[in-house]
């Protein structure tokens, strides 16, 4: 998968929906403050772009690996539960 992120052209990144959105969002904060500081334009700006900057770094996560690490620690757990049940009987 980071060989398919490597590889992707100038012009497919700058034409991403991650990308677009938070020109959407710069923009909406530079028509916030042109407008005489605009306070909703503005916050709203602002929500796009942390939005958009959280999107980056969940989507740079590796997903499979958390979920195999979390069924790692739910098999765990689930055979702790279980050794204590039979330590009770």
């Amino acid at each position: 998968m980071a060989d398919n992120n490597e590889k992707q052209s100038v012009f497919s990144l700058i034409f991403s929906a991650p990308f677009l959105l938070g020109l959407v969002g710069v923009g909406c904060m530079i028509y916030g403050v042109a407008e005489g500081f605009k306070v909703m334009q503005f916050f709203f700006g602002v929500c796009i772009v942390l939005g958009t900057v959280g999107l980056h770094f969940i989507r740079k996560k590796d997903w499979d690996a958390h979920w195999k690490e979390m069924e790692q620690v739910r098999d765990a757990h689930e055979k702790r539960l279980a050794e204590d049940a039979e330590k009770k009987k």
